[in-house]
């Protein structure tokens, strides 16, 4: 008994230092230089894919902008991340690809989002500190008609054709149905702790 005792209070020693750790970091986190350099990164990133995707669109319709997203998407924010140091990614709460699925955090974030939306509030980046790493959540939002031929609605803005592509290549697709203004999901930056040292 003595001996689980002991374990129980290490245990909550390491807890309450990790907790003293974070909001130490919170307390000495410069946040506008966090939302400063996201900005930076996520706005390269966007400009990357945008330009890429509207190339593929040029060169071959929705069916061949759908293939590029489907094999090239991912990579080109994989290089990205490597240039600058950090782990991007776009996540949804109705994701096209189920590996752009957001977990909690990203969750939490959508929902205020979404609110901000429904209340016709502009949302705005949102920064966590954790123990080894610095995140930054951004909305994405559809600003551009062109979104809608692989986002809106079925029969509306999406053909028929598009919408076998789409279900070709993602089998668990969620992401349609979206309307302008509409939040489609967030950009995540994750920053190594020692980032802005």
């Amino acid at each position: 008994m003595r001996f689980l005792f002991i374990l129980l209070t290490i245990y909550l020693a390491g807890c309450a230092q990790k907790t003293e750790q974070e909001a130490d970091m919170s307390a000495q986190m410069d946040t506008a230089a966090v939302v400063t350099e996201g900005q930076k990164i996520t706005k390269a990133a966007f400009t990357t894919l945008s330009s890429n995707l509207q190339q593929a669109l040029s060169e071959g319709g929705v069916e061949n902008a759908l293939r590029f997203c489907n094999v090239e998407a991912m990579p080109l924010t994989d290089s990205l991340s490597t240039n600058y140091d950090v782990t991007i990614s776009r996540v949804s709460h109705r994701p096209r690809n189920q590996a752009n699925r957001a977990d909690s955090l990203e969750m939490a974030t959508i929902k205020t989002y979404l609110e901000h939306v429904k209340q016709q509030a502009e949302p705005k980046p949102e920064v966590y500190a954790e123990a080894k790493k610095i995140i930054y959540h951004a909305p994405i939002r559809i600003n551009n008609p062109l979104c809608l031929n692989c986002h809106g609605k079925v029969g509306t803005d999406i053909t028929e054709s598009d919408l076998q592509t789409i279900q070709r290549l993602y089998p668990e697709d969620q992401a349609t149905g979206f309307s302008m203004g509409d939040l489609r999901g967030i950009w995540t930056v994750t920053f190594p702790a020692d980032y802005f040292d």
